[in-house]
């Protein structure tokens, strides 16, 4: 067989890549990206896929691509769960089988899937998230900062059926309810998470405690060396800038030698990242074929983040009151430009707990390359009125308290756990009470009780709140986005006098949805009597931003084009393939959904 590719995502739109390289020997995937173009031409916020039925459900839209073999078998036929067959006489299998499964694609063997791997390019869910979908046989290849926010990403968010691209849920059964006086309907079915024989208690990677579990958590196989090979093909990760951190390039040697390079996204005018001469220094050679993004082939402009930098610190400079500014929180770059911008006008950036949960994720993986946020000066978390809206510790939850994501049990006795330590340090319970037995020190555990602690709750002691805020404006400059807004009800007085700004730091809308969330907060800014830049367009008001793509401009494209000299280029991740066929005509070959080409 030659070596063929063909695309699933990607094609004549902006994201959602998914490609596959099929070998004589193996094959494997570059990106398992949402297509999210087409995933919000059928779902929104407040209609989301079926959790139970997600993948059968996209796979019909067309939102998931029909291969073999590579999909969770109980995904593609939930009839696998049923317990037994009992079980399954309970529901209307014979009547609408296709409720249950799906004839459109054959599930994985684990023992022998459709493809040896899945490459990732960086974590953008338009890049990462279908992976969720994937059989965990398949082994995931991305550099160790991909991996150490894909893990964040998960830490922070409630997870379903579609971000389970690092942590992956405990298998259920389909099972009949015990006959109990409590159950209303004794003897019907439901989906029942497969249990331990006992609570697991498993180490913290952060503090090296041991906290006790309800099930033991399971995470998806991840290969971060940036050299290997797999089944004859030879890979090579080359780092690139882009809005978050991790991102690279994937460069395939194959059997016969030809060489695919693909870019994912990639851009040359971020702080400190790679210049394109470190970029085709890496690649060390020709390159047979090039599946390069295009997302900003017909733009000139070439900002750098300095200039964004530059751009924020003067429009802080100007504000006379309270600064509030929208940027993404995956977005480290952009952090630490608002950061060293918020410094320069000493003023103290307070940031949500999501990012500041990044942060410390990030200082813990790679401790010379980014300092612990409970250290950094000009730096604190903001907390929100939550739960019962009372600033009581019993309102918060998780992350939101401070840096661990998980507490452990705390309904058995003798369970490993915060609350346990906080008997232990005297803030909580009777560390005198017999019946509670507290976890034992050993040599083996070299942590603190008090700095677990401290580390667990650090926001609800050092956090800043809102009144806070509103009682020295002047002093702080406030990460704030639209589902930020009810915020401005605790932030702004209701003499409504004091001075405002918001700067828009982050990407432009791309769908109808954040194109009318952008109009809402435009409602909720000049409501609040709150100052920002902007144009009109279409008879409506659009921030102007302070902002730089994640994504390589004209210029930089052809430069890199022209450098690598590929013998065929492949355009993907663009809506303007035309421009590619017109700058570099008989090299450029236009991919296809689901088709094939022979390389």
């Amino acid at each position: 067989m030659t070596a063929k590719l063909t695309f699933y995502g990607g094609v004549n739109e902006i994201g959602g890549n998914k490609i596959l390289l099929q070998t004589e020997d193996g094959s494997v995937l570059l990106d398992f990206g949402r297509r999210m173009g087409e995933y919000s031409k059928f779902f929104s916020e407040f209609l989301v896929a079926r959790s139970k039925n997600a993948l059968r459900d996209m796979l019909r839209l067309g939102i998931l691509p029909k291969i073999d073999g590579i999909y969770t078998s109980h995904l593609v036929d939930m009839t696998v769960l049923f317990e037994n067959e009992a079980v399954s006489e309970k529901v209307p299998l014979k009547e609408a089988l296709d409720y249950w499964k799906t004839t459109d694609v054959c599930p994985c063997n684990p023992e022998h899937p459709a493809v040896d791997g899945v490459f990732v390019s960086h974590a953008h869910f338009d890049h990462i998230q279908d992976v969720s979908f994937l059989d965990p046989c398949i082994p995931v290849y991305c550099t160790e900062k991909t991996k150490v926010l894909a893990k964040a990403m998960t830490d922070v968010s409630v997870s379903g059926v579609d971000d389970q691209y690092y942590k992956i849920a405990k298998k259920v059964t389909i099972k009949q309810k015990a006959p109990l006086f409590k159950t209303l309907c004794p003897g019907e079915c439901a989906c029942s998470e497969e249990k331990e024989e006992e609570h697991p208690v498993i180490e913290d990677p952060k503090t090296k405690f041991k906290f006790t579990y309800d099930i033991a958590p399971q995470y998806r196989t991840f290969i971060t060396a940036s050299e290997g090979q797999i089944r004859g093909i030879k890979y090579k990760l080359i780092p690139v800038g882009h809005s978050v951190p991790g991102a690279c390039s994937v460069l395939l040697t194959l059997p016969d030698g030809k060489r695919i390079l693909y870019t994912g996204d990639v851009r040359f005018h971020g702080a400190g990242e790679v210049s394109i001469d470190e970029y085709v220094r890496s690649i060390d050679g020709p390159v047979d074929v090039l599946i390069t993004e295009g997302t900003r082939i017909s733009s000139d402009e070439v900002i750098t983040e300095q200039d964004v930098e530059r751009y924020i610190s003067a429009d802080i400079g100007r504000s006379e009151g309270l600064v509030l500014i929208n940027f993404g929180w995956k977005d480290l770059t952009r952090f630490n430009t608002i950061y060293q911008a918020a410094k320069e006008n000493d003023r103290t950036l307070v940031i949500n707990p999501k990012l500041a949960y990044l942060l410390y994720e990030m200082h813990h993986s790679f401790p010379t390359q980014y300092p612990d946020p409970r250290t950094m000066p000009n730096l604190k978390v903001y907390l929100k009125r939550e739960g019962d809206l009372l600033y009581s510790k019993a309102d918060y939850d998780k992350y939101k308290m401070g840096y661990l994501h998980y507490h452990g049990r705390n309904i058995a006795q003798t369970d490993r756990n915060i609350v346990r330590i906080a008997e232990r340090i005297g803030v909580g319970g009777d560390p005198n009470n017999p019946k509670n037995p507290l976890p034992p020190t050993s040599d083996r555990e070299p942590y603190n009780y008090q700095d677990l602690y401290s580390l667990a709750t650090h926001h609800l002691d050092n956090g800043v709140r809102a009144f806070q805020i509103r009682q020295s404006p002047k002093e702080y400059v406030l990460m704030f986005s639209y589902w930020d807004a009810n915020e401005l009800f605790d932030l702004i007085p209701l003499d409504r006098k004091q001075k405002t700004r918001y700067i828009s730091a982050s990407t432009e809308p791309f769908s109808e949805e954040m194109e009318i969330d952008e109009a809402k907060m435009v409602n909720w800014l000049d409501f609040f009597n709150i100052d920002y830049d902007y144009e009109i367009k279409n008879e409506q008001k659009i921030f102007a931003r302070r902002h730089i793509s994640g994504h390589a401009s004209r210029p930089e494209l052809i430069e890199l084009i022209e450098r690598i000299n590929p013998a065929k280029i492949i355009p993907i991740h663009t809506n303007s393939l035309n421009q590619f066929e017109d700058m570099f005509r008989g090299k450029v070959v236009s991919p296809k959904y689901a088709q094939p080409i022979e390389i």
